[in-house]
């Protein structure tokens, strides 16, 4: 394509440049709250809503826990319904029908996330499934009722970032950084952009398609998922909430992304994602072609796709969006959480596999000086069942660089089971569940230094933080 032949669309681009400034101001700009602190628009207005639905001193008294329970308890039957009965209301609805006809896993984790939660709101069951404190117990008191008030603002927000452009300009704008660096096709630059914006799921459901389709070869599929299908921006606010940190939210996240560019290229040139069959999959074979571009700019290109997706979204997509952001969080991910998140936490208080696991990490977190040290050793693996799990074990009284560094490490090591890892491992990608280990462990080692090193020089140099 020519891109000097490219005209953009006036309404396109105004509905772009407004869209893209009202998205990047609601979850990055800095608005001073007062004594020295900084928060973005979405935690401000998320720590005026959480007051309101906790209006009482007691722990029934949340609306948000009785919300919690609710999705959970009709993510549970809707599926019962949907697997049993079929209603056309379902099977006629694509976003109800991808979300409550799951597969038999997801229909089991969800009939365990109801009885979990049933357990541990009426007292049901042993201690160690119902404590609050050693036990599921955490879930339900301390991280569903925050999520709740989260994704009921969060779910309309996304599309403000997603749905007016801003994805396709950076895509296109990124291209050759990513050929260059990635030894990526250009294209793999929208999986890049659909995780930092959208979702790691969705960035590995993108990269699955194309490798099936014949435009990555197996080692470049493996090369994205493990790279660039992380924690988006918008889940990423979720975790600096949680490890309470989202003060500092643009320095936190522009860290997190420095040490994810330099992981993607190191563990691209390293074993065991390096030595993968270069080949495309034998019963599609090579299929991209990526076009030289010739004339015009980059600039222009990128200006031109991102005013085209702008003007074809409206206030009623929007809206849209928000709703199914809403049935996905709380149908889909709620139950994920609840129930792996249990079991996972069953695992940890009941056996020593995790600190076994952890030892080798917690000395090199004393190595490192990171304050508490081996003493959060657990925290460097136990993300690698749920990326909410490091969040949780944290706390607010960790120490603030603690929590700075391990919450941003939670997000980096990318991989987790309860949603990427099974997506991987139900693909035709080379990534079995040995490689997906190993490569979370390379990049737990690989980015705990350099977490450290920039959280000390915001720190101790810049003095932007602390």
């Amino acid at each position: 394509m020519n891109n000097s032949n490219l005209q953009v669309s006036k309404k396109g681009k105004i509905k772009f440049i407004i869209g893209a400034i009202v998205g990047a101001v609601l979850f990055l700009a800095p608005i001073p709250t007062g004594g020295g602190e900084f928060n973005i628009p979405l935690g401000i207005l998320l720590d005026w809503a959480n007051p309101i639905l906790n209006y009482g001193a007691g722990d029934f008294q949340d609306i948000r826990l009785w919300l919690a329970f609710a999705f959970i308890t009709l993510s549970f039957l809707g599926t019962l319904v949907a697997w049993i009965f079929k209603p056309k209301f379902i099977m006629n609805n694509e976003k109800l029908k991808e979300v409550l006809l799951a597969s038999p896993l997801y229909a089991v984790t969800r009939f365990l996330a109801f009885v979990f939660f049933i357990m541990v709101i009426f007292n049901i069951g042993p201690e160690f499934i119902i404590d609050r404190w050693d036990g599921a117990g955490l879930f339900v008191f301390s991280l569903l009722p925050g999520l709740t008030t989260i994704f009921l603002f969060l779910s309309f927000a996304i599309p403000v970032l997603t749905d007016f452009g801003l994805m396709e300009f950076i895509g296109v704008m990124i291209s050759k950084f990513v050929q260059k660096w990635f030894k990526l096709p250009g294209r793999a630059s929208v999986d890049l952009a659909a995780s930092w914006f959208g979702s790691s799921a969705i960035s590995v459901i993108i990269t699955k398609d194309q490798h099936e389709k014949g435009f990555y070869t197996g080692r470049e599929a493996a090369v994205i998922v493990a790279n660039f299908a992380f924690v988006s921006l918008p889940f990423s606010l979720v975790i600096a909430n949680e490890v309470g940190v989202a003060n500092h939210f643009a320095l936190w996240y522009l860290m997190i992304s420095i040490v994810c560019i330099i992981l993607g290229i190191i563990t691209a040139r390293i074993w065991p994602l390096k030595n993968l069959a270069h080949t495309y999959l034998p019963e599609v074979g090579k299929q991209i072609d990526e076009e030289v571009e010739v004339g015009g700019s980059r600039v222009q290109k990128a200006v031109f796709l991102a005013s085209e997706r702008a003007e074809k979204t409206t206030v009623k997509d929007v809206i849209k969006g928000g709703f199914n952001g809403w049935l996905t969080a709380f149908l889909d991910l709620f139950p994920v959480i609840m129930a792996w998140g249990t079991l996972a936490l069953i695992v940890y208080f009941m056996t020593p596999i995790f600190d076994w696991i952890a030892w080798p990490l917690g000395q090199l977190l004393n190595l490192l000086q990171v304050p508490g040290g081996s003493d959060y050793a657990v925290i460097t693996v136990v993300g690698f069942i749920d990326m909410f799990l490091p969040a949780i074990f944290l706390g607010s009284d960790t120490y603030f660089t603690t929590r700075f560094i391990l919450g941003a490490l939670s997000i980096v090591q990318i991989i987790y089971m309860a949603e990427t890892g099974i997506l991987i491992l139900k693909s035709k990608i080379p990534l079995g569940l040995g490689k997906i280990f190993i490569v979370f462990v390379m990049r737990t080692v690989l980015a705990l230094p350099l977490l450290v090193g920039i959280t000390w020089l915001l720190s101790n140099v810049l003095g932007w933080i602390g």
